[in-house]
C-alpha cells in the first residue's frame, strides 16, 4: 500500500487561492479594489506589515477585505519575495541615485523575515533610512502598474461573472 507524503504543493495553492479570489461575491468595485489593494501592498517591500496596510487601505477605500488578503498572498509569498525586493532595490536605485548594496537589502529582509510586528517596526526606524526610501520608492513604483492592472482586471471578470449570473437567472 502507497501512503502520499503530505507536504505544501505551490501549484496547488496558487490555484485553489485563485478559485476562492473567483468565487467571491458581492459589487464588481468593491471586489476589483480590494484586488487591487492587495496587489499594491503585496508588491511593497513592506513584508512585516502587509495585513496592517491592508486591513487599514480596505478600509479607508472600502474594498473587500477577504479579496484584498487573498490577492496579496498571491502575489507575495515565499517563492515571488525575493525577486520583489530585487526589482523594488534596482527600480530604488536609479531613482534615487543612491548607492545601496544587495547585502544591505538582505541584511534588512534577514531581519524582518524573523522579528514580530513591533521588533520590525523598530528595526525599521533604526536601519538606515536611505535603504528603506530607496527601496519604499522602487517598490511603489514597481506597484502601481500591477495594482492597476489588478484592478482592471478584476473589475473586467467579476462584471462579466455577473452578468453571466443574472442572464443564468432571468432565462429560468
Amino acid at each position: 500500500m502507497l501512503i502520499k507524503k503530505k507536504g505544501w504543493n505551490p501549484l496547488r495553492a496558487f490555484k485553489y487561492y485563485t478559485l476562492r479570489l473567483w468565487r467571491m461575491r458581492g459589487n464588481p468595485y468593491v471586489l476589483a479594489r480590494g484586488a487591487a489593494i492587495g496587489t499594491f501592498i503585496g508588491l511593497t517591500p513592506t513584508i512585516p506589515f502587509h495585513t496592517v496596510l491592508i486591513i487599514f487601505f480596505c478600509a479607508l477605500f472600502k474594498g473587500n477585505l477577504v479579496v484584498g488578503l487573498i490577492a496579496n498572498w498571491l502575489v507575495s509569498n515565499p517563492i515571488t519575495i525575493p525577486a520583489q525586493y530585487y526589482a523594488a532595490w534596482k527600480l530604488g536605485v536609479m531613482i534615487t541615485g543612491t548607492s545601496i548594496g544587495w547585502s544591505d537589502v538582505k541584511s534588512l529582509i534577514d531581519l524582518l523575515r524573523h522579528e514580530g510586528i513591533i521588533e520590525a517596526a523598530q528595526t525599521m526606524f533604526t536601519i538606515s533610512p536611505e535603504i528603506i526610501f530607496c527601496l519604499l520608492s522602487g517598490g511603489i513604483v514597481l506597484a502601481l502598474p500591477f495594482g492597476c492592472a489588478a484592478y482592471c482586471g478584476c473589475l473586467y471578470l467579476y462584471m462579466r461573472k455577473q452578468k453571466r449570473r443574472y442572464e443564468s437567472v432571468s432565462k429560468s
